[in-house]
C-alpha cells in the first residue's frame, strides 16, 4: 500500500491548493500500479469533490472531518480512513474509550479502517494508545 499525504490543504486557498496540492497527488497516485493508494490530505475538507475524483483506494480523514459527511460526497466505492483525533489519546482510559466508540458508532459501511486523524503525538502515554486498539478490536459491528 502506498500512502500519498499532503499537508497544505488547511494553508492554502481552495484553488491554490487545486494547484499546488491535489494536482500533484493526483499524478502520484496515476503513477503507483498495482498496489492501493491512500490520500490523505490533511484539512482537506473543502477539496473531497476533487479527492473522490482521483484514482485511489482509500481517502484518509483528518480529525476535524465528519466521518457521516464524508461518506455522503464519497460514497460506498471507496475505503476511509480515520479520524479519531489524536488529543483524545490524552483523555482518561474511559474517555479515549468513549471516543473511540463514538467513532465507530458514526460508520455507515464497512468500508472503514479505524485510525486516528493524524499521528501519535510523541508525549501520548502508550497505554493510551493500547486502550484505542482494545475498543477498536473489542467492538461490534452493528449493520
Amino acid at each position: 500500500m502506498v500512502q500519498v499525504f499532503d499537508s497544505w490543504a488547511g494553508i492554502l486557498g481552495k484553488e491554490q491548493y487545486a494547484e499546488f496540492g491535489l494536482r500533484y497527488m493526483e499524478r502520484i497516485a496515476k503513477a503507483i500500479d498495482e498496489v492501493p493508494v491512500t490520500l490523505f490530505g490533511k484539512g482537506a475538507y473543502t477539496s473531497l469533490f476533487d479527492i473522490a475524483k482521483m484514482d485511489c483506494n482509500t481517502i484518509g480523514l483528518d480529525w476535524n472531518m465528519n466521518v457521516s459527511e464524508v461518506r455522503e460526497v464519497i460514497g460506498d466505492t471507496r475505503t476511509l480512513q480515520g479520524n479519531l483525533d489524536p488529543c483524545a489519546l490524552y483523555s482518561s482510559h474511559k474517555e479515549v474509550e468513549q471516543h473511540t466508540n463514538n467513532l465507530l458508532d458514526s460508520f455507515k459501511s464497512r468500508r472503514h479502517i479505524v485510525n486516528l486523524g493524524h499521528g501519535v503525538y510523541p508525549d501520548v502515554d502508550p497505554e493510551k494508545v493500547k486502550t484505542f486498539i482494545k475498543t477498536v478490536k473489542s467492538y461490534e459491528i452493528q449493520y
